[in-house]
């Protein structure tokens, strides 16, 4: 169906959600340009954390005590260098990945950027009007793999990458649980990002509600192996499919349970009159999970970087907590998030830029109407096999913000720590992204910070 002009409503007028939807004029919306030479295209973006530097002013009060401390280490959360090589290439081929295994034809891929749009808004404004089986659909799980599943890959693979291996420490034998599994995205991306899990000899029970999305995931997934084992014929990883919803009986119980951006859609679904009770679906939803956890399993929730979202994974970090859980990743401490979106409060999520992402997939973006300069995500990593966080000396901070122009062309971060939000100011010039990790000196006590007027945050300054 041809859609030369925005969808109106009776008396005329435009649909209040597509502005959201087209294509934005240049000057307000990074671009694609087309290279004379191949066809390649190449995306014009400045670096998003520096507009934002830019941009936001926030002043930096007066009072208090100026806290000064040594950095002692830095680590990104979004390590580009990770990613070994064979994953990058698949990546940028992941089209070619989806054809071999699906092919449409010359007149059905000319449909897909629209499809792709029309998915988009089913998945955003149009959320109530949307059939909860809507990836049974073959036009739309076609559209879902080769857009929406793209884009989760890139967003996983970089998170993934940037786990220190004790955070997944999977061993031969054990068994994993992929709740609310799709296309199986998230154990592919694991596949991708983490070449040392390769050898081991996973279980992995992959649960969704669509038999059709689990069946294309498994070839999409054992398609995407074959290209990176020396033996392709031997795969490690055991999938089993399981059709149903969450409390399905499983045979086995879980060392590793992840559950990525399912908990948003079944919150969709419930009365409109409870979805605003998180706390009330965050305890239901961790009894759901627990249920598959062995005595020493992990949790892994991702969730997009929204403020419903995050209060959710926040709600239910507090209730692993409670059981007994301890928060590995992002959290610096095991304390109140001090960003858990309540009550117009800041939230805990994290971000980066697309610049570095595969052309073809930029293309098919824009192609579609929804340009992406930056991806977003909150989420929470908590075990019951580590032990308790030990005293040292040194303390963790957790930035959660882009950078913020400061005064005296200094630049500041909100950060997350177990004195809770900080603004960090750098006296340096350091390179300090959203979800970096900056091991400190020890902080002081909650009393001694000057505050930041906007929000109230203590004040904590970087030396150089």
């Amino acid at each position: 169906m041809k859609r030369d002009k925005a969808p109106t409503t009776p008396d005329g007028n435009e649909k209040w959600y597509d502005k959201f939807s087209r294509k934005k004029s240049p000057d307000r919306c990074k671009t694609l340009k087309e290279e004379k030479s191949g066809k390649i295209y190449k995306k014009t973006l400045k670096n998003k954390n520096t507009e934002n530097a830019e941009s936001v002013k926030i002043p930096v009060s007066g009072g208090g005590n100026k806290i000064r401390v040594f950095v002692a280490e830095t680590a990104k959360m979004f390590p580009e260098e990770n990613l070994p090589p064979d994953s990058k290439k698949i990546l940028t081929e992941f089209l070619s990945v989806i054809q071999n295994i699906r092919p449409l034809n010359s007149r059905q891929l000319a449909k897909i950027p629209m499809q792709i749009r029309e998915l988009s808004h089913e998945l955003t404004d149009e959320r109530p009007d949307r059939r909860k089986s809507y990836m049974n659909e073959t036009v739309k799980l076609s559209s879902y793999v080769r857009y929406f599943m793209w884009w989760n890959l890139i967003r996983l693979t970089k998170l993934f990458a940037g786990f220190a291996p004790e955070n997944l420490c999977l061993e031969d034998g054990d068994v994993c649980l992929d709740a609310g599994s799709g296309p199986l995205t998230v154990v592919t991306a694991l596949w991708l990002s983490r070449p040392e899990l390769r050898k081991k000899k996973l279980t992995w029970y992959c649960l969704d509600i669509s038999q059709a999305a689990l069946t294309l995931g498994e070839e999409i997934f054992l398609s995407i192996a074959a290209k990176t084992l020396p033996e392709p014929d031997s795969f490690p990883w055991k999938i089993i499919r399981l059709k149903g919803e969450m409390g399905l009986p499983v045979k086995q119980r879980a060392s590793f349970i992840t559950c990525a951006n399912m908990l948003n859609e079944m919150l969709e679904y419930t009365a409109p009159s409870a979805r605003s009770k998180s706390d009330f679906f965050a305890k239901k939803f961790c009894e759901d999970l627990l249920n598959y956890a062995d005595e020493k399993a992990s949790v892994l929730l991702i969730e997009p970087g929204v403020p419903q979202s995050a209060r959710l994974v926040s709600a239910m970090r507090k209730i692993f907590i409670d059981k007994g859980y301890e928060p590995v990743l992002p959290c610096p401490h095991a304390a109140v998030c001090p960003m858990d979106g309540r009550r117009g409060q800041k939230w805990c999520n994290f971000a980066f830029t697309t610049e570095d992402s595969p052309l073809p997939l930029l293309k098919l973006s824009a192609d579609a109407g929804l340009p992406k300069d930056r991806a977003v995500l909150s989420f929470v990593l908590v075990s019951n096999r580590f032990k308790k966080r030990e005293h040292d000396e040194t303390d963790i901070l957790r930035i959660v913000s882009d950078p913020i122009k400061l005064p005296d062309t200094k630049k500041g971060y909100y950060a997350c720590s177990k004195q809770g939000m900080l603004l960090a100011v750098d006296e340096g010039e350091r390179d300090i992204n959203s979800g970096d990790k900056i091991s400190t000196e020890k902080l002081p006590q909650k009393g001694a910070y000057s505050r930041d007027k906007k929000t109230g945050a203590g004040e904590i300054f970087l030396r150089k």
